[in-house]
């Protein structure tokens, strides 16, 4: 790709023989099959990623150790829970294959994970996104084409012959593999998402190519529904043009300014880890100018700040003080992620905005233009002292303080004993040790009965 760059300078990317390198800041981004890894720091990006696929691998390792052995009275939850092992052992296996590019190493114990904290947030796991692929690629063609067919009537009167066009946040590609070859015109697409278990698969359907996987519905309808195996394949399309896929940050793409006459963000702008202000800058900093921004999906913005969780109307208004002109608005009722093999179905009320870039924009948003860095030094670098933070201060002694509750635990003490030592050891007085350790314990049951999916009722 011409305009592919850095995403920490900006500057142009060298072609190397595993990936891009570049010369500036002496990075090179390699390759996951044939797609780019082009995260700011690549190796610290490839070792969270590992670890989130390691930790995936070992939940799953802890599902299969959770089904009951013993023989159950019922026919149809022995057939259940025959199903779900067997559908557990081959997704094990299903993952392992199309993530063979990630070269993940042994799979550590799944205590070792969380007390390494690589349990991330839901949305960022590398599965939490999985549900969508059985959508783009299997049972999801009602949706699909209903979502694809009103985004091409919004766009198409305002594209020329040679569209660039980018998708942020890609997903597993349907939608941009259906605007790809919906639209008219010749259409050069880019396809980009942060998850590369996303990317894989993506690339490799609208490559032509077909998977096998299977899918876990969360309310299965009958006991055969629990695991179902599907092949996915991509439905023919006219675009002869190929669809190139990056795995990036969507808060950090990896292109020179200018590069795209049309960005789409689909489902994105709510979930991102960035202030919708600066981002809708760095979209207008992707167009050239006259360039179109689409977005649409849900307009969900959550956060204990009240500030942020912003409305249809404050993503047009933002988008005007950043020098875009509003072309088209709508709020549509579309179906969304409706497996036949589960018994919920939604319906959801999606906003549709497009608007365009003006010729001004460049002034409006000059001198705004922001930085960040992926990961600081003393985590990319082994060899840079971690700082004494004040905010790790406080961590640091809750975790110590924590570590010795943990360390009082052994079947006879109980909370007011355990309170006593606390006061004898001068970490806090007893009253208040008391109430720190129950509501400690509290926490570390409901987060032991969450992980095993256990009932919390008293045997």
């Amino acid at each position: 790709m011409s305009d592919l760059a850095c995403p920490n300078c900006q500057q142009a990317v060298t072609t190397t023989a595993n990936g891009y390198r570049c010369k500036a800041c002496r990075i090179s981004f390699p390759k996951l099959g044939k797609v780019p890894f082009m995260w700011p720091q690549p190796s610290a990006g490839l070792l969270d990623w590992r670890n989130r696929f390691n930790f995936a691998l070992a939940d799953l390792d802890s599902q299969i150790t959770a089904i009951p052995q013993h023989s159950s009275p019922l026919p149809s939850t022995r057939q259940r829970l025959t199903c779900l092992s067997q559908g557990l052992q081959t997704h094990q296996n299903e993952l392992q294959d199309i993530l063979a590019p990630l070269r993940v190493g042994e799979t550590l114990a799944r205590e070792t994970h969380l007390a390494l904290a690589t349990r991330l947030p839901s949305h960022h796991g590398i599965l939490s996104y999985t549900t969508h692929i059985f959508r783009d690629w299997s049972w999801g063609e009602e949706e699909n084409q209903l979502v694809a067919g009103h985004l091409v009537d919004v766009l198409k009167p305002n594209l020329g012959e040679r569209v660039r066009m980018l998708v942020l946040g890609a997903g597993a590609g349907r939608l941009a593999y259906d605007l790809h070859h919906k639209l008219p015109g010749n259409i050069d697409t880019v396809a980009l998402d942060s998850n590369p278990f996303l990317c894989l698969v993506g690339q490799t359907l609208i490559s032509g190519g077909s998977l096998s996987l299977t899918e876990f519905p969360h309310a299965p309808i009958d006991a055969e529904d629990v695991a179902i195996s599907r092949i996915l394949t991509a439905p023919p399309g006219d675009n002869t043009a190929p669809i190139t896929y990056i795995c990036a940050d969507a808060t950090r793409p990896p292109f020179a300014p200018g590069s795209f006459d049309v960005v789409v963000t689909p489902w994105l702008i709510d979930v991102i880890d960035m202030g919708l202000s600066p981002f809708v800058l760095k979209v207008g900093e992707l167009l050239a100018e006259g360039g179109l921004w689409l977005n649409h999906g849900s307009v969900a913005f959550r956060g204990t700040n009240p500030l942020n969780r912003i409305t249809a109307n404050e993503i047009a208004e933002l988008s005007e003080q950043a020098g875009f002109e509003i072309c088209h608005q709508d709020n549509t009722q579309f179906p969304y992620l409706q497996s036949p093999a589960s018994r919920n179905h939604r319906r959801e009320n999606v906003y549709t905005q497009l608007a365009k870039k003006s010729a001004e924009s460049h002034i409006r948003n000059k001198g705004t233009r922001r930085t960040h860095q992926h990961l600081p030094d003393w985590i990319v670098h082994a060899n840079v002292p971690v700082p004494v933070s004040p905010e790790f201060q406080t961590q640091i002694t809750t975790v110590r303080i924590h570590a010795f509750i943990m360390g009082l635990i052994d079947g006879k003490r109980d909370i007011n004993a355990m309170a006593k030592v606390l006061e004898e050891q001068r970490l806090m007085p007893a009253n208040q040790a008391t109430q720190a350790i129950r509501g400690f314990l509290q926490k570390m049951y409901e987060e032991a009965v969450t992980a095993s999916g256990h009932s919390q009722s008293s045997p």
